[in-house]
Formats: C-alpha cells, structure tokens, sequence
C-alpha cells in the first residue's frame, strides 16, 4: 500500500512539472505572436508532447489522477487549437498583431520617406539661398569695379558675366589654396587701375 501511494506521488509530481512546462510554452508562444520572439518554440512543444504521450500510457488507478490529467489534457488540446489557428494566420498575412506590425512599418517608412523628401526641399532651399547671396556680392563687387574704373578713365564696357567667372575662378583657387569656405572681394585702385582682390575668410 505504501509503494502504491508514493508511485502516485511521482505521477502527480510530473503532471505538475507538465502543467508548468505548459505554462511556460503558453507565454513563448504570446511572445511569439506579438513578435517579440523571432522563433516559435515548436521543440520545447514537441518535447512536451512526447512527455504527455509517455504518460498517457501509465495506468491510472485513483480518481484524482485521472480528473487532473484529463483536465491537463484538455487544456493542452485547447492551447493547441489556439496556436495552430494563429499560426494560420500568420501564414496568410491576416493576424492582427503582425497586420498591426506591417502597418506600422508601412507608416515609419512612410513617415521616413516624407521627411526625406522635406530635408531634400530643404537642402534645395539653402542652396538657392546661397546662390542668390553669392550672385548679390558678386553683382555689388562688379558695380563697385566698373565706378572705380570709371573714375580711372578705364574702359567701363565689361559684362557682368566675364566678370563673375573671372571672380568665381579667383575664389575657387584662394579655397584651395588655404582651404576656406569663403572669400571676400574688395576693390583697389593701383597705379591708376581698377582691380579686384579675393581675400580668405578664416
């Protein structure tokens, strides 16, 4: 009577150790579906299954072992179900957390999208800026070159345009050479001529 009772104690211990087992595979599964587990955990559920056939097979003889493993048993068949229907879903693309996933991912690139496209207008915006500014001093540098050489009898019929390139040539070689970002001009007179300095900008 006493090896039968504590053979009964040993069955009880390892459907409780399966109820646990079942719980901690119900909560990797939830992990699963909401995608914060990148892998199901179908060997921790085989595993599982294979220790519950082993039991099944063990000759139940006391009321109380046979209600708790048919309830355990019922309940492992109930999160199967579940499970297989979520992964069904999942297959075909209709679960809700992983549509809610999709379109979250749809909307951040979206959203990235948009704000490239901004910083782009933006980018574009600055550089008219600069262009418009640099065409400012470049026109002011010109009037002031074309009075001064007015004022020294010089021939006053030189474009604006050969000007600027002759101008943007003279910054683009005082960048390289001292390696700055800007250049100023100034007008001089020497030697009863007209002429233009550029000038780093540390």
């Amino acid at each position: 009577m006493a090896r039968r009772e504590r053979a009964d104690r040993v069955l009880l211990q390892r459907i409780s150790a399966i109820e646990k087992r079942m719980f901690v595979i119900k909560q990797s599964y939830e992990k699963y579906f909401a995608g914060t587990e990148p892998l199901e955990p179908i060997k921790d559920r085989e595993s599982l299954k294979r220790e519950m056939r082993e039991i099944s097979r063990i000759s139940m003889t006391t009321t109380r072992e046979r209600y708790k493993w048919q309830t355990l048993k019922a309940r492992m068949s109930a999160l199967e179900s579940y499970w297989q229907r979520n992964l069904l879903m999942i297959e075909r693309g209709t679960h809700p957390k992983m549509k809610f996933r999709a379109e979250a991912r749809a909307r951040s690139r979206g959203n990235g999208a948009s704000s490239g496209a901004e910083e782009r207008l933006e980018a574009q915006r600055q550089a008219r800026a600069r262009a418009a500014e640099e065409e400012a001093t470049l026109r002011k540098t010109f009037n002031e070159f074309i009075s001064a050489r007015k004022k020294c009898g010089q021939d006053t019929g030189v474009s604006f345009r050969a000007v600027r390139e002759v101008l943007r040539g003279q910054a683009e070689k005082i960048q390289t050479q001292y390696k700055c970002k800007e250049v100023e001009f100034s007008v001089s007179v020497e030697k009863g001529k007209a002429k233009v300095k550029a000038v780093p900008v540390r």
